[in-house]
């Protein structure tokens, strides 16, 4: 592999982990809709609505959100790797920016 080639499979490499990145981005942030939708119910559940399941929901939706500090440390580390190896802040992969050439 020339020097050529191993430019562009780094740029590729660079790319698809800036959008896997963005993902997880992405699906950190959609995790709180369950908790959004739970608390339209009020923040404290009457006996009724918890027998009809409400209860459950909420409980199921803290766990959803319980790990999110773990992907926003994960998420942190590959955008400043990525900031590092580039020398862009990759963090919205379809900007002009993420033009690696």
């Amino acid at each position: 592999m020339n020097h050529g080639q191993h430019n562009t499979v780094t740029n590729l490499w660079h790319r698809l982990l800036a959008w896997a990145n963005f993902c997880l981005a992405t699906a950190a942030v959609l995790k709180f809709i369950p908790i959004a939708i739970s608390l339209t119910h009020g923040m404290q559940l009457t006996s009724a609505q918890i027998a009809e399941g409400l209860g459950e929901e909420r409980a199921w939706a803290l766990d959803l959100i319980s790990d999110t500090p773990y992907l926003v440390v994960v998420w942190l580390a590959v955008a400043l790797w990525l900031r590092w190896q580039t020398g862009h802040m990759l963090l919205l992969p379809w900007r002009s920016g993420c033009n690696l050439e």
